[in-house]
């Protein structure tokens, strides 16, 4: 994963927030579809989707054409996953371990999860 350590730590907090909560990431938009800020997160972080692929155990080339095809929803269901939740709680695995791959411990994470997370709910 080609990601700052800031950032994979910034997604895992937001990622545990979105997971625990669901429809807290969704916001209105005036004349528009409900959006999710955490997708449009993890979009802007994950642009050639080599996490979510990592994610869903497939490649980013055949992630990226099945997500031209059909919605983000129906490819983690043909992947495996039976819904966002199920995604959001497997990214969250996948960025603790690459934390901890990176040296982070167990204690670090779970501190600075507990830290940030009361302020990206209330936002």
């Amino acid at each position: 994963m080609k990601l700052s350590t800031k950032t994979v730590a910034s997604l895992l907090v937001v990622t545990a927030v979105a997971a625990a909560v669901p429809g807290l990431s969704q916001i209105a938009v005036p004349k528009k579809r409900r959006e999710s800020q955490f997708d449009k997160l993890l979009q802007t972080h994950d642009r050639k989707g080599e996490l979510r692929a990592e994610v869903l155990g497939i490649s980013p080339h055949r992630f990226k054409q099945m997500c031209k095809k059909m919605p983000f929803e129906e490819v983690t269901r043909t992947c495996g996953l039976s819904s966002k939740r199920d995604f959001r709680i497997a990214l969250f695995g996948c960025l603790k371990n690459e934390l901890l791959g990176r040296g982070w411990s167990r204690a670090k994470i779970e501190a600075y999860i507990l830290t940030r997370a009361p302020r990206m709910a209330l936002v």
